[in-house]
């Protein structure tokens, strides 16, 4: 089983989570977003209700320790997922685009590098 951590709860997760519901052995053990009453009504709407819910990214990698983060979050956010992901030896889907500017997306590519994480970037 891959446990994942989902960032980002707006529109755009639903695509996700329904995608992910067709992968077998892979569960969303997290759904983290700036508005937690956001995350908590996506995993009621998608059954993800014991999963950790939080507002917090660094927090709930801790807590749940998950193999995978997924980003579904605004570019201008992706450099701080990115780095608290590879932080906590994860690997990271994102969606498209990687980031807001040339220089972040330096930074996530490099820090994926270092952390020996694997790293894509994908349209839902």
């Amino acid at each position: 089983m891959i446990n994942a951590v989902l960032v980002g709860c707006g529109a755009m997760s639903k695509a996700w989570l329904d995608a992910i519901r067709q992968i077998d052995g892979l569960a969303i053990v997290g759904l983290v977003d700036l508005d937690a009453d956001r995350a908590r009504a996506r995993a009621q709407e998608y059954d993800l209700t014991d999963s950790v819910i939080g507002s917090n990214l660094d927090a709930v990698l801790d807590q749940t320790k998950p193999q995978a983060v997924f980003d579904v979050v605004v570019p201008a956010a992706r450099r701080e997922v990115a780095l608290s992901a590879f932080a906590h030896n994860c690997h990271l889907l994102t969606e498209k685009p990687l980031a807001d500017s040339r220089e972040n997306a330096r930074a996530i590519v490099e820090a994926a590098r270092r952390a020996g994480r694997i790293h894509a970037v994908v349209q839902n």
